[in-house]
């Protein structure tokens, strides 16, 4: 299919604000949770923002975006209605979490109603990130979904989607964490590099499955013929490109697909983890080396994405 930009963006930015969020929703449930109410604030406000620009970015992809609202009420057979309401549930436990956060920087509340605060944090905390999480499982579930693109319609798609935007999280997590000099546990850094690597595994899997994967109907059984009979156009079916065929039956050449995902595997996978463990060797390099990882990691979930819509191929190009 013809990436389109927005959908790219979209999925990558805002998958990285969900990751953020989850982290330091269910941190929160832990001791892992960083001490600076105000260090956990800006990560918070960070989150909340890439999700929003991930969804304005959405907007434009959209015919009439006034009409986005529209969709949510098909919510009981629909992953994107689904997909659109947890995304406005999320927004209330983060921003409920926003204000105890704000507050107690601030401290505009009194010294005991600070602390009654607190005991919610953990509650709402844990809320926010399993709403975080539901939100990507709905987005890979919407790709995932679709019987007429073979290439999505594959049970490691949601896994993988849900994998990207955790390691996002961490990434980002990590980094703020290190950027603000407090000290990241090494056990966060090594799960990191693990997730990392399972995603790069999980991904190359993927990839092998769209090299083989075929249509599940032949032109013959569209027109009802058997599957076995073969069917030649005498003509093709316009003289001129369409909008189908522009952006359906996208094409890219298969060395240039290959060089992508070098490129996708080494910037988003590879590189980064070997910059992580660098940094469990020595502490003093975790700013400088987890923010390096960060910035490859967007690179390489860019390109992996842009190759995520190039190279699925939707049935009705069985047509052309």
């Amino acid at each position: 299919m013809s990436p389109a930009y927005s959908i790219i963006f979209f999925t990558v930015f805002s998958g990285a604000g969900y990751g953020l969020l989850a982290i330091v929703g269910l941190t929160s449930l832990t001791s892992l949770l960083p001490d600076s109410t105000l260090l956990n604030l800006i990560m918070l406000i960070l989150s909340l923002l890439l999700i929003s620009v991930g969804l304005l970015f959405s907007t434009t992809h959209l015919g009439h975006p006034e009409r986005a609202w529209r969709a949510m009420s098909q919510w009981q057979t629909s992953w994107l209605s689904r997909e659109g309401l947890f995304a406005l549930i999320t927004y209330v436990p983060a921003l409920l979490l926003c204000v105890i956060w704000t507050a107690m920087v601030i401290q505009t509340f009194l010294p005991q109603s600070i602390n009654e605060l607190e005991n919610y944090v953990a509650l709402i905390g844990g809320v926010c990130g399993l709403c975080a999480i539901s939100t990507v499982f709905c987005t890979g579930q919407i790709y995932a979904s679709l019987k007429t693109i073979p290439a999505w319609n594959y049970f490691l798609t949601t896994p993988i989607f849900l994998l990207l935007s955790i390691v996002s999280g961490l990434l980002l997590w990590i980094s703020f964490n290190s950027v603000f000099t407090y000290q990241v546990n090494n056990f966060v850094v090594l799960f990191s590099v693990f997730m990392l690597e399972v995603a790069f595994l999980l991904k190359w899997v993927y990839w092998n499955f769209v090299d083989q994967v075929k249509f599940s109907v032949t032109k013959a059984e569209a027109i009802g013929l058997e599957k076995k009979t073969k069917v030649q156009n005498l003509e093709p079916a316009h003289q001129t490109q369409n909008y189908l065929m522009r952006e359906m039956g996208y094409n890219v050449a298969r060395k240039h697909a290959l060089k992508l995902r070098w490129f996708a595997s080494w910037a988003a996978f590879i590189i980064p983890g070997i910059c992580l463990l660098v940094g469990v060797i020595d502490s003093s390099y975790m700013p400088i080396t987890s923010f390096i990882a960060l910035l490859c990691l967007i690179a390489g979930l860019i390109t992996e994405r842009w190759l995520f819509f190039a190279e699925a191929k939707h049935v009705i190009t069985l047509y052309y």
